[in-house]
């Protein structure tokens, strides 16, 4: 069986096949050289117990009817079609790898970044390192009232001292000891009740 993305997703459907499937051998794809996606480079680095997940993740890895392949992107490197030559059943569990545009005026310009931009530069996903946001203003404004935003909010707002204690990449680090922003605005269709965010 081949699974085609090694973030939560593609791990969870691991698991499921190697206790369900007692003969499965199970071949994880990744495009990037390292697996656990979101839970590496999309869970906010103030929040170590969302990702101790990683250690199940870790094991289920570490199975010998698991194989972890990574630096392979789908479409580049090989076809759903071969795939399916090769394999009994594929399983797609990638995520997004691109953002979805809003279609409204100057969302192009240099300091309007997408949540994903943002969230990939300061927990260290490959290919963002250079992303250099301006932090320079005094306010910063999301638009969404999710979980990501509030996460974007809370690291933006937190103290570099706060924010050395968690595993945010040094060069965001150092950016946000630069940082001016002092106040976030959360910009969403509907009202505070219907806010999609969970506490914790």
């Amino acid at each position: 069986i081949c699974i085609v993305g090694a973030g939560p997703a593609g791990f969870y459907a691991a698991q499921y096949l190697l206790k369900n499937l007692q003969d499965a051998q199970v071949d994880v794809v990744e495009k990037l050289p390292v697996p656990f996606g979101l839970v590496r480079f999309g869970v906010a680095p103030d929040h170590p117990e969302v990702k101790n997940v990683i250690n199940t993740f870790t094991k289920t890895a570490e199975n010998p009817r698991v194989r972890f392949l990574g630096n392979l992107s789908l479409g580049k490197d090989f076809t759903v079609k071969e795939l399916r030559e090769r394999y009994h059943a594929v399983l797609l569990t990638y995520g997004a790898d691109q953002d979805r545009t809003l279609g409204i005026p100057n969302e192009s310009l240099r300091n309007v970044l997408s949540a994903r931009e943002f969230v990939a530069w300061y927990n260290g996903l490959p290919g963002f390192e250079e992303l250099n946001p301006d932090l320079s203003g005094r306010t910063l404004t999301l638009l969404g009232q999710g979980n990501v935003a509030v996460d974007v909010a809370r690291i933006v707002l937190s103290g570099v001292d706060q924010l050395k204690k968690t595993d945010i990449t040094e060069y965001a680090l150092e950016a946000l000891s630069r940082s001016n922003i002092r106040k976030v605005l959360l910009v969403g269709r509907r009202g505070p009740l219907q806010a999609a965010f969970t506490s914790k």
